[in-house]
């Protein structure tokens, strides 16, 4: 009986393999044997590679981004929001958002998607920010200072240890705390 998987098992395994080999691993072949299927299978759900890549944006932008805004926005109160997305923030897989910014300096589609989502999380990021700490230049300075991280660690050190990001979440956090109190002080 041949074996049946979905788009999204597609997806989830361009991840494995995009943080395990980065993007040249994204063909095909490799899909298919990953998932243990036909490349029918493949060319039923995206019809190309092209078609499959295109997918695979989309659901990257929506899976892990638009769905991880959308659940940290959940929690009514502003602090529950920042611990929300520090969580979520820590649920990332890395090492493939590392493989992707490596793939965008060599192909314009991935380069404007990975631009979309830097901007949809920089804004997300902010507004949780500006929750806690009302002034808009140093929510944006916070802000800069998450997505850094966000984005830095993973780059400057691959595998990520969940441990060591999660400290530098927490710290992040603390400096938020902080200037929250410091503008409450001041009022």
């Amino acid at each position: 009986m041949p074996i049946v998987v979905t788009r999204d098992e597609y997806f989830e395994t361009a991840l494995a393999l995009l943080a395990s080999d980065g993007h040249g691993a994204l063909k095909i072949g490799t899909l298919c044997r990953s998932l243990g299927v036909t490349t029918g299978s493949f060319y039923h759900y995206f019809g190309s590679l092209d078609g499959f890549v295109e997918a695979f944006l989309e659901y990257w932008e929506r899976e892990r981004t638009a769905r991880v805004i959308q659940l940290a926005n959940v929690p009514a109160d502003p602090s529950e929001r920042i611990e929300r997305l520090k969580a979520l923030a820590l649920d990332v897989p890395h090492d493939a958002e590392g493989a992707i910014r490596a793939w965008a300096n060599s192909n314009a589609r991935v380069a404007e998607v990975q631009k979309r989502v830097d901007q949809e999380r920089f804004d997300a990021l902010r507004d949780v920010i500006l929750g806690v700490v009302p002034d808009r230049r140093r929510a944006e300075l916070l802000a800069v200072l998450g997505i850094s991280m966000l984005v830095g660690l993973p780059m400057w050190r691959s595998p990520v240890q969940r441990r060591e990001l999660a400290r530098l979440f927490d710290e992040f956090e603390q400096a938020i705390l902080r200037h929250a109190a410091e503008l409450g002080a001041g009022s």
